[in-house]
């Protein structure tokens, strides 16, 4: 069962690759920041039933409707309002608030209790049970789950059934736990179907059941897949305006946005520079911005040559405008983002601080002198060739990589074009040559942080303990000295100690460079004006239809 279980999660994380790539390669293009789209007149009221529909276009599929399988913006536009999490987060995503369990209590530094709801059904009409609970957070932490290191600190869970009360038990520590009820990891589903069906749930053959405020009706693979309101939602379905959600796969990007221009589709996530103008021609949609957690970087493979050397790795970062990348690759919704991959979105963020640390640490521009330099300090100083994987989607940027690396007249980049459906397995560890070692010498992808506290990104992208088969860290690189750091943020509650060991790391980071990062986007949605909605920087978790109303 368990090498069955991986093996889903493998295929999951391979097919994620497509949706998330089409969705985060290209950016957006300049507006000021809105908060809501609204007014206007909707095209979906359902003229024989009455009922208010939103017609939701996606350019990928859905790998599954099992919450353990959620690896894609198409899995969170779809299947992630069929369940509830323990907790949710705040609109600002800075804290959390009540979802399933209606209360919460730090007992002490190392214990957590969770009072939950009475009378929370299922959709299939059975009540959740502790036993239900139980099941969904053991079931996804041992390792073999791409996420399991939300769950590192955690020594076990218990429950009372009379109480209805859940106790989580942590082995050291850990001030981000407050944040983990309310991501993923902790959607609820029924322990007696998941178990019945095994690897069949969530599949477009097997069951799906939840307790969220909209339920699975119907999926026609490869083209459309219908929510309807949970009647039974524990929330109040009263509250909900959106009847019914219907959910169409279009693969082009261009034929989305002209079935967007034609009142086809009511909502899109994701703008890319290629369909802007479209999007800018239809009068009865809004492109909504906001900030994200999103950022677009380099990963080394500092595990084998040439990038085991840090000089190596310096040598080509001197070859790179990031400023270029930016403007021409991410557009002007895009921010360039500084060397140690973090976003100045994030909480805790000292201002002062953060752009003293910066102005010291975070010194590369493009400079070929220094590139020559650095080149001479390694072990190529005659130059090297590395190979550079990434898929279709983002072969534009790996053009314009290459051209500014190979100007450097001593190293050559070798642009390895990979199917999307494979990318993540060649990051994750799963696609390995003979020997084991990882094909990609570097690497182009993003990280989308699973909350803005800094370490949703330090920890699973720089972890020393998130190195192994699926695991986050593609650069297989690692620091004790940064790893104490983090750790000694991620045990105080103190924000001027966090943001200081936060500085400390990223200056070991910077100066190390296994990754190189781009820059970061803001978050896009085109809404019909029949709508209204006012998103959240925390997208991969707050993402609901039941935030969706019929404008006045």
């Amino acid at each position: 069962m368990k090498n069955s279980r991986m093996e889903k999660i493998k295929r999951a994380v391979a097919i994620a690759a497509a949706a998330l790539i089409a969705m985060g390669m290209t950016g957006c293009s300049d507006t000021e920041a809105s908060d809501t789209a609204s007014a206007g007149s909707t095209s979906s009221e359902a003229a024989d039933s009455g009922e208010t529909v939103l017609k939701v276009g996606y350019v990928q599929e859905p790998s599954s409707f099992d919450p353990a399988d959620f690896t894609s913006i198409s899995s969170v536009l779809t299947g992630y309002d069929c369940y509830d999490t323990i907790l949710n987060f705040s609109e600002d995503g800075t804290t959390v608030v009540p979802g399933l369990a209606e209360s919460w209590e730090q007992v002490d530094e190392l214990t957590y209790t969770y009072k939950f709801r009475d009378g929370i059904k299922f959709t299939d009409g059975n009540e959740l049970t502790m036993e239900d609970v139980l099941y969904s957070l053991n079931r996804v932490s041992d390792q073999g789950y791409y996420m399991s290191y939300l769950f590192a600190a955690v020594e076990s869970f218990e429950a009372d059934e009379e109480t209805r009360t859940l106790t989580v038990h942590l082995s050291y520590p850990d001030s981000t736990w407050m944040f983990v009820p309310a991501t993923l990891p902790c959607c609820i589903l029924e322990k007696s179907v998941a178990e019945a069906e095994g690897d069949s749930y969530g599949t477009v053959d097997g069951s799906t059941v939840g307790t969220g405020p909209y339920k699975l009706v119907s999926w026609s693979s490869g083209s459309e897949i219908v929510l309807e309101k949970n009647e039974d939602w524990w929330g109040d379905a009263d509250t909900l305006d959106i009847d019914r959600i219907e959910y169409y796969i279009i693969e082009d990007e261009s034929a989305l946005a002209l079935a967007a221009k034609s009142g086809q589709v009511d909502f899109v996530y994701g703008v890319s520079n290629d369909v802007k103008s479209v999007y800018d021609t239809i009068s009865d949609m809004t492109v909504l911005t906001c900030d994200g957690t999103t950022l677009h970087y380099l990963a080394f493979n500092t595990a084998q040559e040439p990038f085991n050397d840090v000089n190596a790795r310096k040598a080509v970062i001197s070859c790179i405008d990031k400023s270029q990348i930016t403007s021409i690759i991410g557009g002007a919704y895009a921010n360039e983002a500084p060397t140690g991959i973090i976003s100045e979105s994030m909480m805790y963020m000292d201002e002062d601080l953060w752009a003293s640390t910066i102005e010291v640490a975070d010194v590369y521009t493009q400079d070929y002198d220094k590139a020559v330099k650095y080149l001479a300090q390694s072990a190529y100083p005659d130059g090297f060739t590395f190979d550079y994987y990434c898929t279709s989607a983002n072969v534009k940027q790996a053009e314009l990589l290459k051209s500014m690396i190979d100007a450097s007249g001593s190293i050559t980049m070798n642009i390895v074009e990979v199917a999307a459906s494979e990318i993540f397995s060649y990051m994750f560890g799963y696609n390995v040559d003979e020997n084991g070692d990882r094909y990609y010498d570097a690497v182009g992808t993003y990280w989308m942080s699973d909350f803005l506290d800094p370490i949703g990104v330090f920890n699973p992208l720089y972890g020393s303990e998130n190195i192994y088969e699926g695991g986050t860290n593609q650069a297989l690189w690692s620091s004790a000295e940064a790893d104490e750091y983090i750790s000694s943020a991620s045990v105080t509650s103190d924000y001027s100690e966090k943001m200081a060991n936060y500085t400390e790391a990223y200056k070991i980071y910077a100066d190390e460079c296994p990754y190189l990062a781009l820059y970061s986007v803001l978050d896009t949605y085109a809404v019909n004006n029949g709508f209204s909605y006012t998103p959240s920087p925390m997208f991969w978790y707050n993402f609901t239809y039941a935030d969706f109303h019929t404008a006045d």
